[in-house]
Parts: C-alpha cells; structure tokens; sequence
C-alpha cells in the first residue's frame, strides 16, 4: 500500500476520519473501495433492535457486502461498500445492459418539432451497442478492466440498494424475546418467518433510521471551499484524491440556460427516473416555444384591437391638461387606469381566441407524440425497455391469507379480492369528500364576491377599483383555498394509500398518483370551470341566483366579458402557485437544514470542532432529503400542462408564464439535487410511467374543453354571427366543427410523426443482431473490422514517414 493511502489509515473511532474522502481502506483489500450506502442509528436503542441489525449486517456480508461502522457521541454510521465483482453478479442476474466495445452509435439528441442547432447540445456522451452484461465476456464491454469507471454512480448506488433490499433475515427472526417478570422467554411468531425483512423492512420498524447515498466530493462544496481558506495544504490533498468531479462537470453542464439538457450525464449520476422527468421537462419546455410566440402574437393582436374599437374618452376628464395637481387631474389619472384596465379584460376575448384553442388542442396531441418519439429514443440509448426488476413485497403489506405462489410453489400471503375491493370503495368516498370541500370554497370565495360588489356598487359604475375587488381578491383566495386543501389532502392520503396494503412499491405509488391527481385536477379546474361555464349569464345556470337564494346572489358576467373574468382567474393561478411550491422546495428544507445543523452543534456531550465541519457523513446525513422527488415535481407540471392547454385559448399568455416558471423551476431542480439535498436512490424505469395516460387523458380533455369555451364562453359566436343566429344550435355546431377538424388533423399529425423514429427501429435490429453474434460466437461482429481498419491506418502512417525521411536524406 502506497503512503498516499497509508495516510488515510487511521483508527475507525475517530470522529473525524472521513473528513474529505469518499473511500475507506480495507485491511483486507490493497486498495480503496467507495462508500456505497451509509445507514444510521442512534446508538442508544433497545437490544433487540441491536440484535436485529446484528443479524442484517451478517446477512449483508454474507452476501459479499463490506462493512464498517463510524461512530459520533450516540449517532452510529454503517458504511457499506460493494465490491467490483459483487456488483458484476448483481448486474448479471438483473440482466442490465453496458455499452459494447468497438460499437459507438452517434450520439442523438431527443428529436424535436423545430430542428435545433448543434450550439445548444452539451452532453459530449459517447453511445454505444448496449448488451446484456455477462461475467464470462466481460472484457467486451468498455471500461471493464477499470472498476471504477465500469459502474456509474448510479448503477452502483441501483445495485448496491437492491441487493440491501433483497436481504431476508427472516429466518433468523423466526423468534422473539419476551421479558416476564425480569426472564426472558423464547417465543415463536406463526407468520414472521414467511415475510421478508430487507432493508425496507429495517427503516420501517426503526432497526435503522434512515439510509442514504453520499454525493460525489467536489470542490464545489462549500465546507471545502472553507477547507482552502483555512488549511491550503488540506484542500490540496482533497483535490489530488478527488480523480473526477461529476457533480461539478454536471453544474457546469446544466446551469447554461440556453442549452440541452445534459440528459446521458443527469442519467449516470441520478438514474434513469430522474432523468426521464428531466428529460419530459424539457420536451414541455422546448415546445413551449411556438405556443408562446403565437400567444404573444394574439394578445398583443387583442390589445391594439382594444384599444382601437375603446379609445380614452377624456371628455369625462376637465381640465386634464392642466400641469398642477389637483382633484381633476387625479380624476384624469383612475380614469386612465380604469380604461387600461378595460382594454387588458377585452385584449383577452378576440376573434383570434378560436384560432388559438385550435393550435392548442392540436400542440398537446403533438406534444404527447414527440414526447413518445423522444422517449423511444432515449429507451433505446439507456436500455432501460429491457430492463425488468422482480419487486419484493413491501414491508408494510400485510396479507391475511395464505396460498401457494403458482412461480415459486411456495406459501406466500396475499390478501383477498374482498377486502381490497372495500378499501378501494373507502379511499374513492375519501377523494370525493375532498372534492366536495373543493366545491365549497368556491362557493363560500361567491359568497365574499357578491357582498363586495354590492358594497363597492359595482352595478351602476365598473370602476378600477371594483375590477380589483370582484375579478383579482376572489381569484386570489381561490387560488389560496386550492393550495390549503391540497396540502392538507396531500398529508391525509399518503396515509389511506398505505392503509389500501398494496403488494408492490409500483402499485404503491400508481395508486398514490392516481388520487392525487384526481383530486388536483379538481381542485386546480373546479373555479376555471366555474368561471368557464356556469357564471354567463346566458346559461341560465342561475336564474334565481346561487342555490335559488334570489337575484340578489346571482354571480353572473355577461357573455363578452366571461372569457376576460376566466383570463384573470387563470393569471392568478398561474403566478401564485409557483410561491408555496418555492417555499417547500428551498425556503423551507433550508431552515430545516439550518435548525439540525444547530441542533447538532449545541448537543453538550460533543464540540461542533472545525475539523467535523468537513466530515462528509455528518454533512451528508444533515442534508434534508429530496424525498418522492419525480412523484411530487411530475404533479405539479402535469397541472400545469393540463392548464396551459385546456384554457390558454382564453390566456394567450399562459404559455409564456409556463415557459418562465418551468426554466426557473428547472435550475432550481437541478441545484438543489445537485448541492442542496441528498443524493436520492437511483432507480431504472422504462419512462415517466403512469403519467403518460395521464397526458393522453388531459389532451383528449383540452379538446372538449376548448371546444365548449370558444363556442358558450368566449365571444366568437357574437363576433363572426349575428345576435339572432347564435343560440345553443349554433354553438353546439361550433362544437362539433372543432372537435372533428381537431381530431383529423391529430390524427394525420400522429401518422406523419411515428412515435419510434425510424433510424431507432433500424439500430434495433442492429442491436439484436450484435447480441445474437456475441451469444452465439463470444466476440463483437465489428471487432474484426475495426482491427484491420486501424492496421491499415498504422501501415499508412507507416510508410508515410518512411518516404518523408527517405526525401529528407536525399536533400
């Protein structure tokens, strides 16, 4: 051992060992291996807790994991590390694909409708022919000889947790310790033994507190930063260790705002889910683009027609030239905000709207089928459709029968048809509950509207002030209560979907998804649709005012100003939302990473000194989690998809504040995963997953929606027929013309833009065929060639310099 290593071996209980590493030494092992998972407990828990980690731990290193321990006053680190040929078995038998030798493919960018110079890409990646890994024909696959670059963080960090996951002390469990009156008794438990106990089941009971993977050490760190400003010859000694710095490399990469997305390089250090929804984000943000130059194109078209058809009427205004203050040209002033007001409600409702619901419609059918398009793409580049995990049973299910597993023939519980059926029942009565609470803040935000319009006096004069009080304050506490109830609901129905006792982690979070979603989309719609399509007058919804309680509790707009009332709703939505969300995303994990780190330095039985201010474990560990990441960020731009296309026809700005919000949103992202919060566990998925019917639901919603909104909300009716012709007939009509012209033309756009590009389906077939080749022959076909294609090279360049040493002696 070199004394490059030898310095960093030093006695395990110290506190302060792993101040800038990442990798421990081994006695055993004549070089050093990475941390690849790090648990931790408090080391004051009861003994069978202890006994129970003993027994994991035993079980882990039976299963070829290494294991040591760090210790702080009474929290306890368990530093796990994988070795190479472990992490090979485990890849083995999950059937992962690497990257062939002599087998590089030109690296693709996602395809886009608008073609995209070169200058935007950033991610240098080269592809390759991607295979099933095998041991036996290791050295056809780069990088092989070099097991530290063979496994990407993220495959190290996938493999390391599946292998914790599977873990099963069951067996050793198959008893528990009983004290009575001060003995102990050996009990047996019936159905312990039959249920697995992996890592899940460890962070359930508390065995463990929690479980996390350390980030890459860059020295953008700000504790390392502190390091060169404190001890230079420190900072230099972390900097020879450190051979790459990924996260740096992925920042710089990133954080240029006018560039890709360095997707091959998010997927080698975060894993294939993050990156698919990194890579869903930019496919919205990219098509943005269009919808926002057209909305732009009508709003302003709106404006001018606004201001033309509605100009300031000054008469109203005496002595509005005169250059001193007084009450007339105060008077002058409301007056022209009241105009600017009036001429931003109608720049909303023009003849162009219609045109726009169309293009939108259309622009989410065209959406979903490049997102397919570039999903394909990048599943072929990953590998990930091959990719098929056995999931083990969560921890937390709990079946009341047993039966025979019809694969295995063992005895496995389940839980009977009957009373899942009555749980799904229950949980469909609990989102519908909400639902309705929905509906009634609406209705009580009405209530507080209709007592301010009588008290402002709204009816005889619209004044600035009554456009501020009736259409911006109730937008505002809609978009409130909406926000309220979606906390308080998201808290309750993590509970109810556990109570539901789902078998697998993935029907877990498809169920989770569903009911959030489900209550989302009504509690976002429920006052856009409100405003949409109950408020107008001419619908007769409320003849005798809300829930018959007279004329006097009518909540009504006449027809050419609705669609301006849902434009204000919609802004207000649009540009509030994104606070809370900023505030649970930043604000509020920093205090808490504020309040630990305090809690942490003012314990009395430990000094916070200078050296453990670069301990990697302690500052890791005090990173707040980034917790169901893709689950919670998918939510809340599907919303926003869904709202930008099923009411932009009435908010042509809509696209751009989603483009603004979705860049901003992105680099916050980007940062806080990359510095701020933990390293989430890496998993491989095949795409965005359930959200995907999701997207097909709310694109065939836009249609309908849209539909209805240019022919009973907006004023294209009026506009393009006369009064006496537009009754409900000729709206219905208008409804149905839309939809068919929408429908043709999503069709003929979904034949024109296959959802795999054809030069995939070609490399597929090439794929299969090097996999078949290397199958059959143990060798890659192309090896051959591209050995006689560098000998050829070699013997050119050869001869080459032998003819111009041959001309130089003959000078």
């Amino acid at each position: 051992m070199n004394d490059k290593v030898k310095k960093y071996d030093v006695p395990l209980k110290q506190y302060h060992m792993l101040q800038t590493s990442l990798e421990v030494d081994y006695p055993y092992f004549p070089f050093r291996i990475s941390i690849d998972y790090v648990l931790v407990h408090d080391a004051s828990s009861n003994k069978n807790r202890e006994k129970f980690r003993h027994f994991f731990e035993k079980a882990a290193q039976k299963e070829g994991l290494i294991i040591r321990h760090e210790s702080s006053a009474q929290t306890h680190f368990t530093l796990i590390s994988t070795p190479f040929h472990r992490l090979c078995r485990e890849a083995e038998m999950s059937q992962m694909c690497f990257p062939l030798k002599d087998c590089q493919i030109k690296p693709a960018v996602p395809s886009c409708c608008i073609p995209l110079s070169n200058l935007f890409v950033t991610d240098d990646t080269v592809c390759h022919i991607n295979a099933p890994f095998q041991r036996k024909n290791g050295p056809l696959f780069v990088n092989y000889t070099n097991e530290k670059k063979f496994f990407t963080p993220a495959q190290r960090g996938f493999l390391t947790h599946q292998i914790l996951t599977k873990i099963d002390i069951s067996k050793d469990l198959g008893f528990s310790n009983k004290q009575i009156e001060g003995k102990e008794e050996i009990t047996l438990l019936s159905d312990e033994p039959l249920r697995r106990k992996g890592l899940n089941w460890m962070l359930m009971k508390d065995v463990y507190d929690e479980g996390f993977i350390l980030h890459a050490p860059s020295t953008e760190e700000p504790y390392f930063k502190k390091m060169k400003d404190t001890s230079n010859v420190s900072y230099t000694d972390f900097v020879m260790e450190i051979e790459e710095d990924p996260r740096k490399r992925l920042s710089d990469s990133w954080g240029k705002w006018m560039k890709f997305q360095p997707l091959n390089k998010i997927r080698e250090y975060f894993g294939e889910q993050i990156a698919y929804y990194f890579a869903w984000q930019g496919t919205f943000i990219t098509l943005l683009w269009p919808a926002t130059i057209f909305g732009l194109f009508v709003f302003v078209y709106g404006f001018i027609d606004s201001v033309s058809t509605s100009p300031i009427d000054w008469d109203d205004c005496e002595d509005i030239k005169n250059t001193t203050i007084t009450c007339d040209s105060k008077k002058g002033v409301s007056h022209f905000f009241t105009s600017l007001s009036q001429w931003f409600m109608s720049s909303f409702d023009t003849r162009m709207n219609a045109f726009f619901a169309v293009f939108m419609s259309i622009w989410g059918s065209v959406f979903v089928q490049i997102w397919k398009r570039n999903n394909s793409v990048l599943s072929y580049q990953w590998n990930s459709e091959d990719f098929h995990s056995v999931e083990p049973d969560r921890p937390e299910f709990r079946g009341s029968k047993l039966k025979e597993d019809p694969i295995t023939g063992e005895d496995v519980w389940i839980s009977p048809a009957v009373i899942r059926y009555f749980k799904f029942v229950v949980s469909f009565l609990f989102v519908s509950f909400f639902m309705s609470l929905t509906f009634i803040s609406l209705m009580l935000v009405t209530l507080l509207k209709i007592w301010a319009n009588h008290f402002f006096k709204c009816d005889t004069s619209y004044t600035f002030n009554c456009w501020f009080v009736t259409a911006v304050i109730p937008s505002v506490l809609n978009t409130l209560s909406t926000m309220g109830l979606g906390a308080v609901y998201s808290n309750l129905v993590e509970k109810l979907n556990r109570w539901e006792n789902h078998r697998t982690e993935t029907d877990h979070n498809n169920s989770l998804i569903v009911k959030i979603f489900a209550f989302q989309l009504v509690n976002t719609y429920t006052s856009l649709f409100y405003v949409a399509f109950f408020r107008p007058e001419s619908h007769g919804f409320q003849s005798n005012g809300l829930f018959g309680l007279g004329e006097s509790f009518k909540d009504t707009c006449i027809d050419e100003t609705c669609g301006s009332l849902l434009a204000v709703q919609l802004l207000t939505h649009t540009l509030i939302k994104p606070v809370p969300k900023f505030t649970m995303d930043v604000v509020l994990p920093y205090l808490i990473k504020i309040f630990r780190i305090h809690q942490w330095s003012s314990r009395t039985d430990i000094r916070f000194e200078n050296n453990d201010e670069t301990n990697v474990l302690i500052r890791e560990w005090l990173k707040p989690s980034a917790g169901d990441f893709v689950l919670w960020e998918m939510n809340e731009k599907i919303i926003m998809f869904g709202t930008t296309m099923m009411f932009a026809s009435l908010f042509p700005l809509a696209p751009l504040l989603s483009l603004i919000i979705g860049f901003v949103d992105m680099r916050i992202d980007a940062h806080r995963l990359i510095w701020f919060n933990r390293k989430p566990i890496p998993q491989i998925t095949t795409g965005i997953g359930i959200w995907l019917p999701i997207l097909t639901f709310l694109q065939y919603c836009a249609v309908f929606t849209n539909a209805f909104i240019v022919a009973f909300t907006s004023g294209f009716c009026s506009k393009f027929f006369d009064d006496g012709y537009c009754n409900v007939q000729n709206r219905l009509l208008i409804v149905i013309v839309f939809q068919n012209i929408v429908f043709i033309l999503r069709y003929l756009l979904s034949c024109i833009i296959p959802s795999t590009p054809a030069a995939i389906k070609l490399a597929k077939r090439k794929k299969h065929y090097v996999i078949g080749h290397i199958l059959e022959k143990g060798d890659v076909p192309h090896k051959t060639r591209a050995k006689k294609k560098t000998r050829i090279a070699k013997i050119a360049w050869i001869t080459m310099n032998k003819r111009e040493k041959r001309s130089r002696g003959s000078k």
